[in-house]
C-alpha cells in the first residue's frame, strides 16, 4: 500500500513522444497525480486530441502554460518541451518555488559558458548553477537534494551507463571512447520531416552528424576525467529503442573477470541495469517500454565492448525523469517504474 499523500504534478508539452510517455507512465504511479496537462496549439482540447489511447481515462483538459496557475495546483512540473523553450518556463516555475524535471537539453550542464559553447547563449544562465544531471546511478544524493534536474539526453545515457564504470574504476589504457549508436526514429520527435518520414526510413540505415552531434559534449562532460568520445549515432526502422556499442581499450592485465567485477560493484544493486552473463547481447526490445538499462560486456586481449540497449522513450526520457522525480520527492525511487518489457 503507498502510505505517502499524493503529490500534484504539472506536465507542459503533453503533446509530444515523451510527453506522452510521460502521461503513460504518470497514470499508473502510485503517488503522482497528473493535475495539469499543458500543450498550447492544442489548449482547450480534450487529453485524447493528441493520442487518442488516453480516451475514457478521465483525464483534465488540455491547457495553455500558466505557471501560477501551476504553482498554485502542483509541486513539480515535467517539462516536454524543445530545446530553447524550456528555459523561460523553468524560469517562471522556479521562481513561484515549483520544482522541475526538465527533459530538454536546455538545464543538462551546470556552467552556462559550456551551454553556449554547445548550443547558444542561455537565457537564464544563474539556473545552470542551480541544476543538477539527472542521473541517478552517477548523481543520486544530488538530486535528493536538488529543485532542478536536467534530465539526460537518451544517447548520452546509454553510453555514459556503459562507460562509466570502466573508467572510474581505472580499467582503462586511455579516456578514449568509439560509441556506434542506434536509435529507433521516436528519438527524433513527433513533428514530421524527410528525414523521418516512414519511406525515407523503412529498409533503410544511415548515419548522421558524425562526429558532429552535440550529445557527444554532453557525454564527456559528464564522464569526465578527460573522457574523449567519438560519437557516430545511426537511424534504424523502428519505433523506439538504443543500442550503442562502446569500443574501449583496457590496461595490461585487465581481463574479463575483473572487467566483471567493476561493472558488478557498480550496478549489482542498481534496480534498474542488468549486466547479462558473459556472451550475451542485449536487445532493446527486451527493454521496450522500461525505465531499464540492459548491458552486455565482451573482452578480447586489450579490447573491451561494452553493448547498453534502452527505450529512449523511457530510461532515455520519461522513465528516468519519473526516476529522478521519485528521489527529489523522497518517495521509493522505482514508484511507478516497476513494469517489465513490451514482449513481443
Amino acid at each position: 500500500m503507498n502510505e505517502h499523500p499524493p503529490i500534484s504534478v504539472a506536465l507542459v508539452g503533453a503533446s509530444g513522444y515523451t510527453g506522452l510517455e510521460l502521461t503513460r507512465l504518470l497514470l499508473n504511479h502510485p503517488t503522482a497525480h497528473l493535475a495539469l496537462m499543458c500543450a498550447g496549439r492544442s489548449a482547450g482540447e480534450p487529453a485524447d486530441s493528441v493520442n487518442p489511447a488516453l480516451k475514457g481515462l478521465g483525464l483534465p483538459p488540455l491547457v495553455a502554460f500558466d505557471a501560477d496557475e501551476i504553482a498554485a495546483k502542483c509541486t513539480y512540473a515535467f517539462l516536454g518541451l524543445p530545446h530553447k523553450t524550456a528555459q523561460d518556463v523553468t524560469h517562471e516555475l522556479l521562481e513561484r518555488g515549483v520544482k522541475v524535471v526538465d527533459l530538454s537539453a536546455d538545464h543538462r550542464f551546470d556552467d552556462a559558458d559550456f551551454y553556449a559553447a554547445v548550443y547558444e547563449p542561455h537565457r537564464h544562465p544563474e539556473n545552470c548553477a542551480k541544476t543538477v544531471y539527472g542521473c541517478p546511478e552517477l548523481h543520486r544524493e544530488a538530486i535528493r537534494n536538488t529543485r532542478l534536474v536536467g534530465a539526460p539526453g537518451c544517447y548520452p545515457t546509454s553510453v555514459i551507463l556503459g562507460v562509466a564504470p570502466a573508467l572510474n574504476g581505472g580499467l582503462l589504457a586511455a579516456a578514449h571512447a568509439i560509441a556506434d549508436c542506434k536509435s529507433g526514429v521516436s528519438g527524433a520527435g513527433r513533428n514530421p520531416g524527410p528525414g523521418t518520414h516512414f519511406p525515407e526510413t523503412a529498409d533503410g540505415l544511415h548515419a548522421y552528424k558524425t562526429l558532429n552531434h552535440r550529445h557527444a559534449p554532453e557525454m564527456e562532460r559528464i564522464l569526465g576525467g578527460g573522457m574523449q568520445v567519438e560519437f557516430v549515432p545511426h537511424l534504424v526502422p523502428m519505433n523506439r529503442g538504443i543500442l550503442s556499442t562502446i569500443y574501449l581499450r583496457l590496461k595490461p592485465g585487465v581481463d574479463e573477470t575483473a572487467v566483471r567485477d567493476v561493472y558488478q560493484s557498480q550496478y549489482g544493486d542498481e534496480p534498474f541495469i542488468a549486466l547479462l552473463e558473459s556472451g550475451a547481447h542485449p536487445d532493446p526490445r527486451h527493454v521496450r517500454g522500461t525505465n531499464r538499462c540492459h548491458i552486455g560486456l565482451f573482452v578480447k586481449g586489450d579490447r573491451l565492448v561494452v553493448q547498453s540497449a534502452i527505450d529512449n522513450l523511457g530510461k532515455g526520457a520519461a522513465g528516468q525523469a519519473i526516476q529522478c522525480f521519485n528521489l527529489m520527492a523522497g518517495i521509493a525511487e522505482t514508484s511507478g517504474l516497476e513494469g517489465t518489457a513490451f514482449f513481443p
